[in-house]
């Protein structure tokens, strides 16, 4: 399972040290892309993982030209990585980019992929979830206190029936 968060910098050539727990789900060759997340990131996925998200993705395809557009999207922005005798990859500078990574990167473990993104992104990402645990938390309060008023009122058990 890929899970955990880690951070670590991007070197002057662009190389940056994957975790060696994300190393060892990744498998010795991984693939990488920006398909698929909400948040400007670089998805890592195993070899594996890779083509079966792709096949998911095209499943959801309701024609050709669609499946034409999906393959499009997750492979032109996609790319192949080893590691370096000390756990490194370089990364292609226009993924680094396009997620807004300059030299710190998160990496976050989801499960069967790993997202990799700046600081930034991470804390909007983190932001988000927050805003909507907190928002689920209030309408949880708030449902109860209508159904409290409402039980009070004896509407609950249709005692104002006239």
């Amino acid at each position: 399972m890929l899970i955990g968060t880690y951070e670590h910098n991007l070197d002057g050539k662009n190389r940056v040290f994957i975790p060696a727990k994300f190393r060892e789900e990744l498998g010795e060759t991984f693939y990488y892309t920006f398909y698929g997340s909400e948040y400007p990131s670089i998805q890592l996925y195993s070899k594996q993982g890779f083509k079966d998200t792709l096949d998911e993705e095209l499943e959801k395809a309701k024609d050709s030209g669609e499946k034409r557009a999906i393959k499009a999207k997750f492979l032109m922005a996609a790319g192949e990585a080893s590691y370096d005798n000390q756990g490194r990859v370089v990364f292609n500078p226009m993924a680094t980019k396009k997620a807004g990574i300059e030299k710190q990167c998160v990496f976050v473990g989801f499960f069967d992929y790993v997202e990799v993104m700046s600081p930034e992104t991470y804390e909007k990402y983190l932001g988000a979830i927050t805003l909507d645990s907190t928002l689920d938390e209030e309408a949880s309060a708030n449902e109860k206190k209508v159904y409290r008023e409402y039980k009070s009122s004896g509407k609950l058990l249709g005692l104002d029936k006239e």
